[in-house]
């Protein structure tokens, strides 16, 4: 469990910027925590260092490249402010300790989504304006709002990415209604953040197929670093801030690999295409590797998020034996 005093330096840091550049996951953590709940323009810099901190220099560089290329660290950060406090209530909630037992991840999804409710209107507006800088984000706006539903992946060709999608929900229960999209619209002119969240509904799992990410909890961490990477989703800033958070408290062994498996779904959503505004739905029929070919689609690669998966399929299998 976070002290009291450890949670108040946090929240200071992350508040105003001024993180002393160390290369330990404290440091990662509250930078990803200030992109995501108090400058979401700062999201590229803030990854990109990173990235080039965590994945290309050695440990006793990590301090040099950080302040390198987030100068505001020493001086605290120009969008500096408060947070509400209902909003470090509920991030605590959920980052002040380790789970007991195997987390539920649609329970996991929903509280994350929900620290969103604790935003005040200067908080959505930032959000709002991040998320306009990315070029695919006006693109989408300008195209008519097209929703595809669990029954139009019905008699695609064997082998497309129709088909592929079908299986996949079947297998793991869900469906592209899983969670109702008219439920993540925000009341207010938000039209960016209502309409990149439905899309986002939609793509989510077609992105795991086509990108080449695993359904498993290293797969679903590193495609979070790629749909940032996309569009500057806040839900997936948050989302990595709410792990990182909690690992560099509560298991830091696990929160440096983790922070890598992060980063490299950053790099590469950094290196593909942007995949939000395609029509998707008129891509049903493709097979995915052809789909890759024709979009300019690397599937992800990670011996990280591998040894991690292969882990995990060694404890199910172990719980399904005993």
């Amino acid at each position: 469990m976070a002290t009291a005093a450890e949670r108040s330096a946090f929240e200071e840091a992350v508040e105003t910027g001024r993180i002393a550049p160390g290369a330990e996951p404290w440091c990662a953590a509250a930078l990803m925590a200030h992109a995501a709940f108090v400058d979401p323009r700062a999201v590229p810099a803030v990854f990109d260092t990173l990235a080039r901190a965590i994945l290309d220099s050695p440990p006793a560089a990590r301090a040099e490249v950080l302040a390198s290329g987030l100068p505001f660290l020493a001086e605290g950060s120009p969008a500096a402010r408060p947070l509400p406090r209902a909003l470090w209530e509920a991030f605590w909630a959920i980052a002040g300790a380790m789970p007991a037992g195997p987390v539920d991840p649609l329970a996991f999804t929903a509280s994350v989504v929900a620290l969103g409710t604790h935003y005040d209107a200067d908080m959505l507006a930032r959000t709002e304006a991040a998320l306009l800088d990315w070029p695919c984000v006006p693109e989408l706006l300008a195209a008519p709002e097209v929703r595809m539903k669990t029954a139009d992946l019905a008699g695609r060709p064997p082998e497309s990415l129709g088909s592929r999608l079908l299986a996949m929900l079947e297998a793991q229960g869900y469906d592209l209604e899983v969670i109702d999209a008219d439920t993540v619209v925000l009341p207010g002119p938000y039209p960016a953040q209502n309409r990149t969240n439905r899309r986002i509904l939609q793509l989510h799992d077609i992105w795991h197929l086509v990108a080449g990410y695993g359904f498993t909890g290293a797969g679903e961490v590193a495609i979070s670093g790629f749909q940032l990477a996309q569009f500057g989703q806040n839900y997936s800033t948050r989302f990595l801030a709410t792990v990182a958070t909690l690992l560099a408290f509560h298991a830091p062994p696990v929160a440096e690999p983790m922070l890598r498996i992060m980063l490299e779904g950053w790099r590469h959503g950094r290196e593909t295409p942007a995949l939000l505004a395609l029509p998707w739905h008129a891509l049903l029929d493709e097979e995915i590797p052809a789909l890759r070919t024709q979009l300019g689609v690397r599937p992800f690669e990670s011996p990280t998020a591998r040894l991690f998966e292969e882990m995990e399929a060694q404890q199910k299998a172990a719980l399904a034996a005993a």
